[in-house]
């Protein structure tokens, strides 16, 4: 079935200690991308997230936010705050001034990080891999919606081929009937001869199908084949003057055309 490069997720955790909000949103790409908005993560942990995502979602541009709130993020250092708020209040009674205190938490020493322990990783962990699995569900329904409209355009694009193969037919007969010579009938009948373009184009829609139905990825190879679809399509127009073959070939294109818009939305 098809899977759609574009989907959502959301999740979150919360207990005593720790709450945690994560959101995952996923567009188009031709490769895997990941870009991460939260707070500092670990070279090893963040490296960790990485390679689940790209297991998982195999290509797009991913955008991972995560926000956590934690009683003991940040570490408090009383005795260098309270030293620092002495110098100040010295200073405004020495030279008669009054300082900004805001500017204390600027000082890099008052508030430490501390880094998430191995326990506080897996609960943020988990709560991405949550979060993945609502952005497949996602991937998985708009796939199948694209996946319906690529099997109205099919069902065309066999009308199509059909109207065409009956018009040649028509016309195929008449220039056998007629009097013209041998020499000339046999030239006539290869101009106007669209079997192997037919033929081809069938195969290739159902190629197109059998596509759609594997589970492996399907995007590159369907846009290879809608090109060759709309090379045939062009050897017909070029091949056979005829305004109702032309019309029918150029919705032919129409139908390729259409469907190689969604293939790039498709992994």
């Amino acid at each position: 079935m098809l899977v759609s490069m574009t989907g959502f997720g959301s999740s979150a955790f919360e207990d005593k200690k720790l709450s945690i909000s994560v959101e995952l949103k996923s567009f188009n790409s031709r490769y895997f991308e990941l870009n991460t908005k939260s707070f500092d993560l670990s070279g090893s942990f963040e490296n960790t997230i990485r390679n689940f995502l790209k297991k998982k979602l195999q290509r797009g541009s991913i955008t991972l936010v995560v926000k956590v709130d934690s009683k003991d993020y940040f570490k408090f250092n009383q005795r260098k705050t309270e030293s620092v708020l002495n110098a100040y209040q010295k200073i405004e009674k020495k030279y008669n001034i009054k300082l900004n205190y805001s500017q204390l938490l600027r000082n890099n020493d008052i508030l430490t990080y501390v880094p998430l322990n191995k326990s506080d990783q897996k609960k943020i962990f988990e709560t991405i891999k949550l979060a993945t699995i609502q952005l497949i569900s996602m991937r998985n329904k708009e796939g199948a919606q694209i996946e319906k409209e690529f099997l109205k355009y099919i069902e065309v694009a066999k009308k199509d081929l059909k109207n065409i193969k009956k018009i040649q037919d028509s016309v195929y007969i008449k220039k056998v009937k007629s009097k013209s010579s041998i020499e000339n009938k046999v030239e006539e009948v290869e101009k106007i001869d669209l079997s192997e373009e037919i033929d081809r184009i069938n195969s290739h829609l159902i190629q197109i199908i059998k596509s759609i139905k594997s589970p492996e990825l399907s995007g590159k190879k369907i846009n290879f084949i809608l090109q060759e679809i709309n090379r045939e399509s062009n050897t017909i127009l070029s091949k056979f003057l005829d305004k109702r073959v032309s019309k029918n070939a150029i919705s032919l294109k129409m139908q390729a055309e259409k469907m190689r818009e969604q293939v790039a939305n498709i992994l």
